[in-house]
């Protein structure tokens, strides 16, 4: 038994391996020399579980503000929210930021599409972006990937790289949906299954032309992850998405503290299970025991030494794209364990009903 799942392991990481080295050479490196001069509307949903690091956010508005004063940053606040207060205060200093709050929605729909939808008729930008919160942009970024929308045809989902605030929550921070995204998206016919979940789960940004978010049907949407819901539709109406880099022109921010991370990721667990998203929830489990294997092996030393090397060679590969430092790659490992702690976490609350 341990031989045949470690041979699909094997399998899987070294497919893995594989795509990552293609969807880097073929995925679109965002650039500093990118020049774009016509509007663009960022739009920037909150929810009641959204992380922002705010100190960041003010440094780019600034520097936002001169280089490209025709972009216009639409945050979107589902009722009270403690980052609403400091985002008022970005928007008093600058002339580039609309604050949109909305204290009363229906019950019945999901928050961000529905804000979505509500502010849709106002977008009027040729390029309209939807991001996270807690990644934040220089403004090469939104020239760059605003030039390649329009003149390549084309919609893109952009991964950030990494922030590098402390070596431990970086190395946690770094295991997401992010790595298995980048694995799996070459595979075009296993959209429906891997790809649209994992999409809904990773951090970036979806960029896409006016028109094409015009034809987004927010109403219709029934799904709680936006990302993914818009993903489906796109492959309904058989158009295709993109992958580009952020390079150091998008980085993704994250707790800075090893107990606020460590929270949220138990909390992602539990917020799969409630959404009913099983199949996100067992990609990730997927995802995990391939991240973990080597340690599932070190009884075994050709499963571990191979296991092992392919993942390294992996790590190397997705050390490049998202840029963590060495040492937080080195700590994979523990990394590993705190994952799989984290699900224990959440599967001990659940069984007990308590919070441990």
């Amino acid at each position: 038994m341990l031989g045949l799942f470690g041979l699909m392991a094997l399998g899987l990481i070294l497919v893995m391996v594989i795509t990552l080295v293609k969807n880097a050479l073929l995925g679109k490196q965002l650039s500093k020399e990118d020049t774009f001069f016509s509007p663009i509307d960022v739009i920037i949903p909150f929810t009641a579980k959204s992380f922002c690091p705010i100190e960041a956010w003010k440094n780019s508005i600034i520097e936002l503000q001169k280089a490209l004063p025709q972009v216009r940053i639409h945050v979107l606040f589902d009722g009270p929210n403690n980052f609403l207060n400091p985002w008022e205060d970005i928007k008093s200093q600058s002339n580039n930021v609309e604050i949109h709050n909305f204290p009363m929605r229906p019950s019945h729909v999901e928050p961000v599409s529905w804000m979505l939808d509500q502010l849709s008729s106002k977008i009027q930008g040729q390029v309209v972006i939807i991001g996270d919160p807690e990644v934040v942009p220089q403004s090469p970024a939104f020239s760059s990937i605003a030039k390649n929308v329009t003149e390549k045809k084309r919609n893109y989902f952009v991964l950030p790289q990494t922030a590098k605030q402390s070596i431990l929550t970086e190395a946690l921070s770094v295991l997401s949906p992010n790595l298995v995204l980048i694995s799996f998206l070459g595979f075009q016919k296993w959209n429906r299954y891997l790809t649209h979940p994992l999409l809904g789960l990773s951090q970036g940004w979806i960029a896409l032309g006016l028109k094409d978010f015009q034809e987004i049907d927010f109403k219709s949407v029934r799904l709680s992850n936006w990302k993914e819901a818009l993903s489906r539709q796109w492959s309904t109406e058989k158009k295709k998405y993109y992958l580009a880099f952020g390079e150091k022109f998008l980085v993704r921010h994250y707790p800075e503290t090893t107990r606020e991370l460590y929270l949220k990721m138990k909390n992602d667990w539990k917020d799969l299970w409630l959404k009913r998203d099983r199949s996100g929830f067992w990609t990730y489990i997927g995802a995990v025991i391939l991240w973990s294997y080597p340690l599932l092996c070190l009884t075994h030393p050709i499963w571990f030494m191979t296991s092992f090397s392919l993942l390294v060679l992996f790590r190397f590969f997705s050390k490049i794209v998202f840029q963590e430092s060495w040492k937080a790659v080195l700590l994979h490992p523990l990394a590993c364990v705190a994952l799989i702690g984290s699900f224990f976490w959440f599967l001990y609350e659940k069984a007990t009903g308590k919070k441990a």
